[in-house]
């Protein structure tokens, strides 16, 4: 579905060329008005929930596109926003500067290429325009977010691949009626957990030919979660139960569990909320958190819903409360300035630059020469294309890392920091848009809101 967009990333999708061929007869394309000729009424007329994944391109700033969302959400079980658009409302979210009247002026009346004696606004054939622009996520609930402006055709594909080996089947040897405990030798004597090891074999599906815990290694669920909790299952829930603050071996063990026995991404270049490793990182207080009774007492866990089975997803809930707010939880947070070929020194700018101003050279640091960069404020996994490969400081089009919800408020902070010793009217000179430097991307998913907001305020 494409809403209001430059349909950029469906370029980006198609630059795949080739590289689409593994990946098309996985699939069943049901409705793509730009590449295939099916209509708006084919995609009305589906029966609700029976499209596995829908893409969203764009913001949404008419009626339609608003009306469109919500028809993407109702037909399918999962919704992907692509690109800054669709993720933070990227450029067109500036408008949010504006009341919808001066746009409109400006656009229709205003502008100098306008030759019509009278000018005014198309009414007639075309759908209105929202007040202003909301993101798409505050429209309707969305599962995967893919940020840049456009994504890179690599980000691209790699979702695609990732999503697609969600609904596989997984191993023709896997058996979720029965657990790795049920085959295990060490059932009966010398099983780690009786020897103090986390070891997650009772909740993870028989089948596996490895076996880890024969060699003395801890079972980490690589055959993903079973349908029948193993004979010990109890004493792995006591265990998790007794830890009170985890240290790094057992944060790092309950992490990797998480990891290979959920099919978590462990792609930072997109946001998937079914992720619970993700969630827990990007939005940790989206949980729910509940009291359980156990023989030592009451205790809390994260509410989740992720198997299908209460005892497994007690253990995962169990697992999720310990690694919140715990130092040990490792989650990328790279940034643009990780991936970045440029010297640094300090990043401490000589002198602030316009754009225009000189040429920046291909082997400093941007701001250390002067030039406005949001690499330190903007999530890796674009390749660092613009300042490695184009001369060019990055605009933040990937949006903020995990743990950053404002991303020009921090820049702004970076910067202030930066440039202690600088007379800051001088800084604040240099800065002509700050909204447009600092939020270019985010400003619709920003604090700063928008002007029909003030203008009610005040009325």
């Amino acid at each position: 579905m494409q809403l209001s967009s430059c349909w950029g990333c469906h370029q980006s999708l198609l630059n795949a060329h080739l590289n689409l061929l593994p990946i098309l007869p996985a699939l069943d394309i049901v409705y793509w008005p730009a590449v295939v000729d099916y209509k708006h009424q084919s995609l009305e007329e589906r029966e609700d929930g029976s499209i596995v994944v829908g893409f969203i391109e764009g913001v949404a700033r008419t009626k339609q596109d608003t009306e469109n969302a919500k028809l993407m959400r109702k037909k399918c079980k999962v919704i992907v926003a692509i690109g800054a658009c669709a993720c933070y409302g990227s450029v067109k979210g500036l408008a949010n500067l504006y009341d919808k009247e001066d746009l409109i002026k400006r656009k229709f009346m205003e502008v100098e290429s306008i030759t019509d004696k009278e000018p005014q606004e198309p009414k007639e054939h075309v759908p209105g325009i929202e007040e202003f622009i909301v993101n798409v996520k505050n429209i309707i609930d969305v599962d995967v977010f893919i940020p840049g402006c456009p994504p890179t055709t690599d980000n691209i594909v790699g979702a695609i691949s990732y999503l697609l080996t969600l609904v596989g089947e997984g191993p023709e040897s896997q058996d979720r009626s029965k657990s790795v405990c049920d085959n295990c030798k060490l059932l009966k004597e010398g099983c780690l957990l009786d020897n103090g090891l986390l070891c997650f074999g009772s909740v993870t599906a028989a089948g596996c030919d490895l076996m880890c815990p024969h060699d003395g290694d801890i079972c980490y669920g690589c055959y993903k979660t079973t349908n029948k909790p193993g004979p010990k299952y109890s004493k792995l829930k006591e265990m998790l139960y007794e830890i009170d603050t985890l240290d790094a071996q057992n944060a790092a063990w309950i992490q990797h569990f998480l990891d290979v026995s959920l099919g978590a991404s462990n792609i930072t270049n997109f946001y998937f909320r079914g992720d619970i490793l993700q969630k827990l990182a990007y939005e940790p207080d989206s949980f729910e958190v509940k009291e359980v009774e156990t023989e030592i007492g009451p205790k809390l866990v994260l509410d989740v819903n992720v198997s299908g089975n209460e005892s497994i997803d007690e253990i995962l809930g169990l697992c999720l409360f310990l690694l919140k707010n715990d130092p040990n939880f490792k989650f990328s947070t790279k940034t643009v300035c990780s991936h970045c070929n440029r010297d640094v020194a300090d990043k401490v700018p000589v002198d602030l630059k316009r754009d225009y101003e000189g040429l920046p050279n291909m082997d400093t640091c941007f701001l250390e020469q002067g030039y406005i960069c949001l690499g330190p404020v903007t999530q890796a996994g674009c390749g660092t294309i613009c300042p490695n490969k184009a001369n060019a400081p990055c605009l933040g089009c990937y949006g903020p890392p995990p743990g950053i919800k404002e991303q020009g408020a921090k820049f702004i902070s970076t910067l202030g920091s930066l440039c202690a010793e600088k007379d800051p009217s001088e800084v604040a000179k240099a800065i002509k848009d700050p909204a447009g430097l600092f939020n270019r991307f985010t400003l619709a998913d920003s604090t700063l809101g928008h002007r029909y907001h003030d203008k009610m305020k005040k009325e």
